[in-house]
């Protein structure tokens, strides 16, 4: 990783103070059970901007182009079933943030793009596809996920993104065997959980996530999410953050997606990153 860990003293001291302000906050008249107010959990997503050059360096962020490889597992074997690259290319343009992904199928070469405001869109090999198709029915949700992703941990200052504060649990499982523990791993296995949720019409749907923090260390080790309209928790393991370009934007290299008992099954793998390209917004319309 490129940066030091956050002193543990100091982390620790700020989170004792805040959960004091929690309990004042959780019993005042306003009732609220999440806000983004949530003294806690907003100083430990504070110590992880902190680490990655503050907000300011993504208001400084104004495009990107990167590769996004999924490589798919056999949870029996453990052997590698399929990889896929999607190239990828990301504006915050005039109407909002812009997305366009391409991937290759059997059929050809499948596009899907949105220009950030009234035109989610989906092609192949040139020849637009109708809304009804499966990558035409993905397209805006494919876009929200790729721009959500490389901007974390800036999207969790969005507005309508609530935290809340979970207090000290353990991670949901182990590791898949074999693998060496996480550095991060504290002695006694208890982690700072904290919740995100959304708004009302924030996002494509409303998914909660939950992020484990080893006491002392500002980025997380783990995340579990549950989709809309379901019960089971899904694990993702957090890769390392490296930076990229003059401005060293941070992004995490892999995330590793493991079932309840932790057999991987899923990687998304993030190489060629470039930030700040010159990209024409005409990469994002319909063709």
């Amino acid at each position: 990783m490129f940066a030091s860990p956050t002193d543990r003293c100091g982390l620790i001291g700020a989170i004792t103070k805040a959960l004091a302000a929690t309990a004042l906050w959780m019993g005042s008249a306003s009732g609220l059970a999440l806000a983004q107010q949530d003294p806690t959990a907003d100083s430990l997503i504070g110590a992880w901007l902190d680490a990655v050059g503050g907000m300011e360096t993504y208001a400084q962020f104004q495009s990107a182009q990167f590769t996004v490889t999924t490589v798919l597992y056999d949870t029996v074997s453990g052997r590698e079933k399929r990889s896929r690259p999607r190239y990828v290319w990301l504006k915050r343009g005039p109407f909002g943030e812009a997305t366009r992904a391409e991937r290759w199928e059997t059929g050809g070469l499948i596009q899907q793009g949105f220009n950030g405001h009234d035109a989610a869109w989906a092609a192949e090999d040139g020849v637009m596809l109708p809304d009804t198709s499966k990558d035409g029915r993905e397209s805006l949700y494919v876009a929200r996920d790729l721009f959500y992703w490389i901007g974390l941990p800036f999207k969790l200052r969005d507005p309508g993104v609530y935290l809340a504060y979970l207090g000290l649990r353990p991670r949901p499982g182990m590791e898949w065997s074999g693998r060496s523990p996480h550095p991060f791993d504290p002695d006694d296995g208890l982690y700072h959980a904290v919740t995100v949720r959304f708004g009302e019409g924030v996002g494509e749907h409303q998914d909660v996530f939950t992020y484990y923090f080893a006491p002392g260390h500002p980025f997380p080790t783990e995340l579990t999410y549950v989709e809309e309209g379901r019960t089971n928790a899904n694990r993702m393991l957090w890769g390392d953050t490296q930076r990229s370009g003059p401005l060293q934007y941070p992004y995490v290299t892999v995330r590793t997606s493991i079932t309840a008992s932790g057999k991987r099954t899923k990687e998304l793998i993030i190489a060629d990153v470039v930030i700040n390209p010159d990209i024409p917004q005409s990469m994002f319309e319909i063709p």
